[in-house]
C-alpha cells in the first residue's frame, strides 16, 4: 500500500467528513440528492430520446443511447477493477467516519460515478451543448459520494476516468454499431414517440387559436 498516496487519499476525505459531520443537513440533503436525483438524471437521458420526433435528426437518440451503454460498459470496467483490487469503504478501514450508506462492496471505482460519467462522457462526446448539463451534473453526483462517506477521493476521481474511457470505446470505435442500434430502437419507439409529439402540437396549437389577440 502507498502510505504517502493512501494518507493524503484519507486527509482530503476526513476534512470532507468532518465538514459533514457537523452539518448533518447538507449531508442528509446531498444523500437525498443522491437517492432521487441519480434516478431523475437515469430519466433525463430517456426523455433526450423522447425529445426527438420521428423524421427528426437523429443527435438526440445517438446520445442517449450512448450514454446509457457507456454507463453500463463503465459498470462492467469497474467489476474488473473489483476482481483485481478490494479496496474497503472509508468506513470500514477507519473508525469513527460519519456515513449515511452501508454498503460493502468495492470503494474502488464508485459505481455511482462512473454510471454517472459514463453516461455524461458518452452524450457530450455525441452533443457537447446537452453534455455539459450531463457533466455538471455527473460531478455532483460523485462529490456527492464523498460528502455522504462512500469514498475517497481517488475513488471517484477513477471514475471520471472509467466513464470517459468507457464513452471513447462507445461513440467512436463503436459507433457504427451505435448508429445500427438507433435505427433498430426508433421502430419500436416512433410509433408511440409519433404520437406524442402529434398531441402535443396539437395542444400547442388549440392554446395559441384561444389565446387574447392583443387588438
Amino acid at each position: 500500500m502507498n502510505m504517502t498516496a493512501d494518507s493524503l487519499d484519507y486527509r482530503i476525505f476526513h476534512s470532507v467528513n468532518v465538514f459533514a459531520a457537523h452539518h448533518t443537513w447538507l449531508a442528509h440533503a446531498v444523500n437525498w440528492f443522491e437517492t432521487v436525483g441519480v434516478g431523475l438524471y437515469a430519466a433525463a437521458v430517456i426523455l433526450l430520446w423522447l425529445a426527438t420526433a420521428p423524421g427528426e435528426e437523429r443527435r438526440w437518440k445517438l446520445a442517449s443511447l450512448a450514454g446509457g451503454i457507456s454507463a453500463l460498459l463503465a459498470l462492467g470496467i469497474n467489476q474488473v477493477i473489483a476482481q483485481l483490487w478490494h479496496r474497503p469503504r472509508p468506513y470500514e478501514s477507519h473508525t469513527g467516519v460519519y456515513h449515511l450508506t452501508q454498503s460493502h462492496d468495492p470503494s474502488f471505482p464508485s459505481d455511482h460515478a462512473s454510471s454517472a460519467f459514463g453516461i455524461a462522457f458518452g452524450i457530450y462526446f455525441v452533443d457537447r451543448r446537452v453534455g455539459r448539463f450531463f457533466l455538471a451534473v455527473a460531478a455532483l453526483i460523485a462529490a456527492g459520494r464523498i460528502v455522504v462517506g462512500a469514498h475517497y477521493p481517488t475513488d471517484v476521481i477513477a471514475s471520471f476516468f472509467v466513464g470517459a474511457a468507457a464513452a471513447v470505446i462507445v461513440v467512436y470505435i463503436g459507433r457504427p454499431v451505435l448508429l445500427r442500434l438507433v435505427l433498430l430502437l426508433e421502430r419500436v419507439s416512433d410509433p408511440v414517440v409519433r404520437r406524442g409529439h402529434e398531441g402535443w402540437r396539437e395542444r400547442r396549437a388549440r392554446s395559441q387559436v384561444s389565446r387574447p389577440s392583443d387588438a
